[in-house]
């Protein structure tokens, strides 16, 4: 007897079951790229934000700094006290302010990774058979 030249011959359920494997590993990979492109767009519009927001507070600082010394310089004979208490009022609600901004603007950021969850609930309700 001579050997078959296909081995998936000898063992035909074995050849359905590695397309399945095959196609589910693909379907994995995919997705990992995909996960893997959605990181690097988050990870990239994080620097970017944050490169903004600190030239952004280091101009408004010192803007206000300059601000408040000419304020003192201003008011040093009479009332010097009163110019010191106003600068750094002025710093405290630039604090806050800044503050809430950056904790609305985290809110509002979209979560990471919402097209690959959003593809395995389609691909979970492909396999599950539902419409």
């Amino acid at each position: 007897m001579t050997e078959p030249l296909n081995p998936d011959a000898r063992e035909p359920a074995a050849a359905p079951a590695r397309g399945l494997i095959a196609a589910g590993i693909e379907a994995l990979r995919t997705r990992l790229d995909l996960a893997a492109v959605e990181l690097e767009i988050q990870v990239l519009l994080l620097i970017r934000l944050l490169a903004w927001l600190f030239a952004a507070v280091t101009c408004v600082l010192l803007a206000f700094a300059f601000g408040v010394v000419a304020l003192i310089a201003a008011l040093w004979d009479t009332h010097r006290t009163l110019g010191l208490l106003a600068g750094s009022a002025v710093f405290v609600i630039l604090g806050i302010l800044l503050g809430y901004l950056g904790l609305r603007s985290a809110r509002l950021r979209p979560d990471p990774f919402t097209d690959s969850l959003q593809q395995l609930a389609e691909d979970e309700r492909r396999v599950g058979g539902a419409p």
